[in-house]
């Protein structure tokens, strides 16, 4: 696999915020009236995030490609998290409403509201794998294996104590390839809001004692 930090101004940012959407579909659809609403809103939320200049220098945010792909046209996956990363999603929320339209902003300040009762505590030594996805195209070629094995060695290469993330209790998919890499989970958060179920399984691989 090919690994670049994404770039807005080089890569395809819708092809990314539809990557993004899938990552949290089950939510995304009942925040947003159409699947191309709520990807539109991703992407303009990228653009805004990429324009900022205070970024937080752990937090790492991949595309990434066939290795056979040597001009790199076709984005297979994406992935975004890093050492310690964490998000306030207070402060976070108020920005979008600040910079984006209404309609937008509001619906992503919904999935942050929702995420901040399920989504994993991460300690400063934690590589956070916030978000990871392939295009269902490419999935079933082991595409999937190779990228968390890559962000595994990356979380020893940062000396992390363990790698965390989140996987949907609707997804077994991605929890079966979370635990055939030797994830458990330690904890379970599930939350209701307005008819809308949200439940996460945080999973640990733990590095060193």
């Amino acid at each position: 696999m090919i690994f670049r930090e994404f770039d807005p101004k080089i890569h395809d940012v819708y092809k990314v915020a539809e990557l993004v959407y899938d990552v949290d579909e089950r939510t995304f659809v009942n925040i947003f009236s159409s699947r191309e609403e709520g990807i539109e809103a991703i992407k303009e939320r990228l653009l805004y995030d990429f324009s900022l200049e205070d970024e937080d220098e752990n937090e790492l945010y991949y595309v990434f490609f066939d290795d056979e792909d040597v001009e790199e046209k076709n984005i297979v996956g994406m992935f975004n998290g890093g050492k310690g990363v964490t998000h306030s999603y207070y402060r976070y929320s108020l920005s979008l409403f600040k910079h984006l339209k209404f309609s937008q902003a509001l619906g992503l300040a919904k999935v942050n509201f929702l995420d901040s009762f399920v989504l994993v505590d991460v300690e400063p030594e934690d590589f956070y794998i916030c978000e990871l996805a392939v295009l269902s195209s490419y999935r079933g070629r082991g595409y999937g294996k190779q990228v968390l094995s890559q962000l595994i060695q990356l979380a020893r290469d940062l000396d992390c104590k363990r790698v965390v993330l989140d996987a949907d209790f609707r997804n077994d998919g991605a929890f079966r390839l979370y635990s055939s890499f030797g994830f458990k989970v330690f904890k379970k958060k599930c939350f209701k809001h307005f008819g809308i179920k949200r439940g996460m399984r945080n999973m640990e691989l733990i590095l060193k004692d």
